[in-house]
């Protein structure tokens, strides 16, 4: 791979040690999805997995997406909508 650019490599290259995402693997239905915890009760997708290619191409669940999640009662254990919800 080349990397045509004027910049030295120290400034491309910068904080790249560092760089460290914490990313967890959920369970909606069939789907496993990896996702980066972003708050309390939101995640961004970074990748989807699953061995069904329909998955890939209807699924709302695409990478880049973010997931809310409804925080459980003590009453009502479960989320509301039973799935996490697309914002």
């Amino acid at each position: 791979m080349g990397l045509y650019t004027p910049l030295p490599p120290e400034l491309i290259w910068e904080g790249q040690e560092s760089f460290c995402p914490q990313f967890q693997e959920i369970k909606i239905g069939k789907l496993t999805l990896e996702v980066e915890p972003l708050g309390f009760n939101q995640a961004r997708i970074v990748r989807l997995i699953s061995t069904d290619p329909a998955d890939y191409l209807s699924s709302p669940y695409q990478p880049g997406s973010v997931l809310e999640f409804a925080p459980r009662s003590l009453f009502y254990p479960g989320n509301i909508t039973g799935k996490p919800a697309l914002i």
